[in-house]
């Protein structure tokens, strides 16, 4: 069958399709842009467009440390919402993810799941870091009543994950919810929560910081292996799904991506990001 121009149906049905798909594509794109800019009004920070290659974020500050709320995809249909602030201690480490599989694989690498005294909290979170007692103290009662309620938060999506992934690495604080928070109120709250667990945080530890006066923004690359927590140095392989570097041997070991909530099976010698910023340039 063949349109009026001798075209086959299958084929202007096709072009119908993908012209819909992107139109739509791009008016969500808009709405997302419109609902990040108010977002961005609201806390004083500003807005970045993004590209082809790249989502909306906002930057924005807390107490005058840089920050930054970002959508990153994992996998084909995945998109986490993370949050990155500077970090005015580069030495702590505390990683806190949710009790599921990885914890097994953590453990047989030699990462211990610290346990800080608090029942609920110890059995919902495997808590990790290089300084048991640092790690502690950063975990007030104030600081796990926050990052339970961020854990609980969610947008209009009724499969919406319920968890969170919090992170003191590098000189940087990140807290990611495994899903995209799709709703102004929800990203309203999610921002208000970390500022939050932030001024919490900071409470604990200000007796044995030294804050500087010019605080730069976050380096959110990452500097350290996910698996064994060492500098990314020698032999660096990428996850062919999310671009997150590993230890050649420690991606052997952990059997995949340790990424939250990718665990792609398949590596790359060169991370893709690096590749499409070359071609956009």
């Amino acid at each position: 069958m063949h349109g009026a121009d001798g075209i086959p149906a299958f084929f202007l049905f096709a072009l119908v399709i993908g012209a819909i798909a992107v139109i739509f594509g791009l008016v969500q794109r808009q709405q997302m842009q419109q609902m990040l800019l108010q977002l961005a009004t609201r806390f004083q920070g500003r807005l970045e467009a993004g590209d082809f290659f790249t989502s909306p974020q906002v930057r924005l500050k807390f107490q005058g440390y840089p920050a930054l709320l970002k959508f990153v995809r994992v996998g084909k249909n995945t998109n986490h919402t993370v949050f990155t602030i500077t970090w005015p201690d580069n030495t702590l480490r505390c990683e806190i993810y949710p009790q599921d599989i990885f914890s097994g694989f953590r453990k047989l690498w030699g990462m211990e799941d610290i346990e800080i005294g608090s029942a609920s909290f110890d059995a919902a979170y495997f808590i990790t870091g290089t300084n048991k007692a640092a790690v502690r103290d950063l975990l007030s009662a104030e600081v796990q009543s926050v990052i339970l309620r961020l854990a609980t938060l969610s947008s209009a999506n009724f499969f919406a994950s319920r968890e969170i992934q919090v992170k003191w690495l590098g000189g940087v604080m990140t807290v990611t919810k495994p899903t995209r928070l799709n709703t102004f109120e929800s990203l309203e709250q999610f921002l208000s929560l970390c500022g939050l667990l932030f001024s919490a945080a900071l409470q604990t530890r200000s007796s044995g910081i030294e804050f500087v006066a010019d605080v730069q923004e976050p380096d959110t690359s990452e500097t350290q292996c996910q698996v064994c927590g060492e500098s990314l140095a020698g032999d660096i392989v990428y996850c062919a799904n999310c671009d997150t570097p590993h230890h050649r041997e420690c991606w052997q070991y952990f059997g995949g991506c340790s990424t939250y909530a990718c665990g792609w099976k398949k590596f790359v010698a060169q991370a893709k990001q690096s590749s499409r910023r070359k071609a956009a340039s």
